[in-house]
């Protein structure tokens, strides 16, 4: 990763979104596009201190302890976690890729089309 954070602490939506934060900045530019295609298609992912996850990709013994969600969650190994909306997940998005944009300029196309689907398959 050619930049030290994906994003920065002023552009969070809010300070309970933190774990959204390094969450991505966990990701390496070597992984980015494919999280991405995941997070577009609304598959989780994880990284070595945290996890992107999504209603549909918990089991039934996790479903049947969490209360259903729309968006995803962002946890850390620490214990905090939070829950954003796709649209505040399109927030983001928006900006981790406009930021690996800057660095791999070829994979813009690509990423621009893994957002639109994003908002197509979240009715945003």
């Amino acid at each position: 990763m050619n930049r030290k954070f994906r994003i920065e602490d002023n552009e969070l939506l809010d300070k309970s979104h933190y774990p959204v934060k390094v969450v991505f900045d966990m990701v390496s530019d070597e992984r980015f596009e494919k999280v991405i295609w995941g997070i577009c298609n609304n598959i989780g992912f994880g990284e070595n201190y945290g996890a992107c996850v999504f209603w549909d990709d918990l089991d039934d013994y996790d479903k049947a302890d969490t209360e259903f969600y729309e968006g995803a969650e962002f946890g850390l190994n620490s214990g905090e976690e939070t829950i954003i909306s796709p649209k505040e997940l399109l927030y983001y998005l928006n900006i981790v890729c406009e930021k690996y944009c800057e660095d791999c300029l070829k994979d813009k196309e690509e990423l621009t089309k893994l957002l639109e689907l994003y908002k197509e398959k979240n009715g945003i």
